[in-house]
């Protein structure tokens, strides 16, 4: 079953990789540096945009952020980001938010972060079939969590970092107490995550979104529209507020002529 998961997570990843192409969003310098402070939503602007990663990585420097791209490649792949290839595939791309958790924790780790091994990168795949994932980023104070099954309320489970269900969020514990602090979270194509460079991009903006240590609370109301298969809503209206911070009249996914149901 871990195996099928695996083989699920990277066909998904791969399948719209050619449309990413057909997008092109031109961005000034201050809407990159407003993309930056977004965090995981502004992904496929930066994408979209055709941005080269070296520029993009001066971009995080100037932008006064903790983490660049440099510091990812260097603590989540130990790749030097002056030898990467153009398109800065080293063949470390995850398939899976084990290793995607891993790469996260392996750049928090590299700044200092205490208890960088309480976060966690999980991921809904319920809007997959059209192309979609939501994306989040959080901070689990156990390795061993006792939670209701995200889609059976009456299914009681107890998890740890090698079972599957352990990488999505949960509001509370079989108990009624808090359980995960979500610091991060996307509504994305699965595009948006289909190639290594992405990802890199992905784990960059989430990192210094960890270090600012501000709460989403907002993203739990939002998950429970996208189980209930309002995802369309969900990312229409995150990319609304994100075109709104960049100051971009019409989002991609206006560009895309993707609506709400």
């Amino acid at each position: 079953m871990r195996i099928f998961y695996k083989l699920l997570f990277a066909t998904l990843l791969t399948t719209c990789l050619a449309c990413a192409h057909n997008q092109i969003i031109s961005l000034e310098t201050n809407q990159i540096a407003n993309g930056i402070q977004t965090g995981a939503p502004a992904l496929p602007y930066f994408i979209y945009s055709k941005i080269s990663l070296p520029d993009l990585n001066e971009e995080f420097k100037n932008s006064n952020t903790l983490i660049t791209l440099e510091d990812t490649y260097d603590a989540a792949y130990q790749f030097s980001f002056k030898d990467i290839p153009a398109n800065g595939n080293t063949d470390q791309a995850f398939d899976n938010m084990e290793t995607a958790s891993q790469y996260l924790q392996s750049i928090l780790k590299s700044k200092g972060v205490s208890h960088y091994k309480k976060y966690f990168m999980t991921a809904l795949g319920t809007a997959s079939d059209d192309g979609y994932l939501l994306i989040t980023t959080i901070y689990r104070p156990d390795n061993t969590i006792n939670v209701f099954n995200k889609f059976d309320f009456l299914f009681r489970q107890t998890l740890t970092p090698k079972d599957i269900d352990f990488y999505r969020a949960y509001r509370a514990n079989v108990s009624g107490e808090s359980q995960d602090i979500v610091y991060d979270w996307a509504a994305l194509p699965t595009e948006c995550v289909s190639q290594q460079a992405y990802q890199a991009i992905l784990l960059t903006l989430t990192a210094n979104k960890i270090l600012a240590q501000n709460r989403d609370n907002d993203y739990w109301r939002k998950e429970r529209q996208w189980i209930a298969g309002n995802h369309l809503a969900v990312l229409v209206k995150q990319d609304m507020k994100v075109s709104q911070a960049l100051g971009i009249e019409k989002g991609f996914t206006r560009r895309q002529e993707i609506y709400m149901q």
